[in-house]
C-alpha cells in the first residue's frame, strides 16, 4: 500500500490519508476535484474533512455509481432515492447534513493456505481473547473495518473515516447491519461527535469508549485514552474487562507509528 504521507499537501496527513483512499474506487474519486473554498480539515480522520462543494450534485452523482476495484456498489445511501427504506442504516445517518453516504465494508476469504491446525477438535495452543487482555494478537491480521462516511449538501460537505463499519453484504448481496453497530453509535456518534458540546474536545479526541465488538471478539467492555500523540507515533492505554469467561480486568500499554 503507498504512503499517505507521501506527497501529502499542505493540510496535512488527515486529508492525505482519506484523499488517497478516495482513490481506490472506480472511477476514482478526486477529492480536491470537488472543493469550492471554506475548507476545514480535523485533528483526526474520524473529524474528516469539511468545504463548500464546486458542484454538490455531482458528487452526489459520483458516489452513487462509485464501484470497488471488483466491479461491487461502493456507497449505500440512507434513504436513496432509487433504494428502499433501510431503517438501520437510515438511524445512522440521522445526524448527517444532507444526503449520507456510507461505505459497503465486505467480508473477504483468507487467503492463508489451510493447515492441520484446521481440522476439526485439533487443540493448539492460542491467546484467549476473552482474557489475557488480548495480548499475542497479530497486528498484520487485523481486519480493518473502518468506512468512510459522507454528508452532501448543496452548501456543505464532509468525509471521515469511521473506525468500526457496521454496514456489510450478506450472502445474497443483501445490506446488513451488524453488531457492531452499538460501537459506532456509543463510541463515534454520541460520545466522539456529540460530546464535544458538553466536555473538553481534548478529552473527547483522546479518549475511546470499547463495548463489545468485533475488534475484541465480543468479550470486552473498556476505555482506552492516548496519553501522547505525536505526528509519527501514539502512545495508548487500554483499561478493560471481560464479559465472557472467567471475569478479569486488565490495563494494557500500546505504541503505533512509524518508525
Amino acid at each position: 500500500m503507498s504512503n499517505p504521507t507521501k506527497g501529502a499537501p499542505k493540510f496535512g496527513t488527515t486529508y492525505a490519508t482519506i484523499a488517497e483512499r478516495l482513490t481506490r474506487f472506480r472511477p476514482e474519486i478526486k477529492l480536491d476535484k470537488y472543493i469550492k473554498g471554506g475548507l476545514y480539515v480535523g485533528s483526526t480522520t474520524l473529524d474528516g474533512v469539511s468545504f463548500e462543494p464546486k458542484d454538490w450534485y455531482e458528487l452526489l452523482v459520483d458516489l452513487r455509481i462509485a464501484k470497488t476495484p471488483d466491479g461491487l456498489q461502493a456507497f449505500v445511501e440512507g434513504n436513496g432515492p432509487e433504494s428502499p427504506k433501510h431503517w438501520a442504516i437510515d438511524l445512522s445517518m440521522a445526524a448527517t447534513i444532507g444526503k449520507g453516504f456510507r461505505e459497503i465494508w465486505r467480508p473477504k476469504l483468507s487467503t492463508r493456505p489451510l493447515s492441520v491446525n484446521d481440522l476439526p477438535n485439533r487443540k493448539r495452543a492460542a491467546w484467549n481473547a476473552g482474557g489475557s487482555a488480548r495480548f499475542g494478537e497479530d497486528p498484520a491480521n487485523t481486519l480493518d473495518l473502518s468506512s468512510l462516511h459522507f454528508a452532501v449538501a448543496s452548501d456543505r460537505c464532509n468525509v471521515h473515516i469511521d473506525q468500526t463499519g457496521f454496514v456489510i453484504t450478506g450472502p445474497d448481496g443483501q445490506l446488513i447491519v451488524d453488531p457492531d453497530f452499538g460501537q459506532h453509535l456509543v463510541n463515534e456518534l454520541l460520545w466522539k461527535s456529540k460530546a464535544k458540546a458538553a466536555l473538553p474536545a481534548l478529552l473527547v479526541d483522546r479518549v475511546g469508549i470499547m463495548l463489545p465488538s468485533t475488534s475484541n471478539d465480543f468479550s470486552r467492555v473498556g476505555l482506552s485514552a492516548d496519553v501522547r500523540r505525536e505526528k509519527t507515533y501514539r502512545l495508548s492505554v487500554t483499561a478493560s474487562c471481560s464479559i465472557r469467561g472467567d471475569f478479569e480486568c486488565a490495563l494494557t500499554g500500546s505504541v503505533a507509528g512509524e518508525f
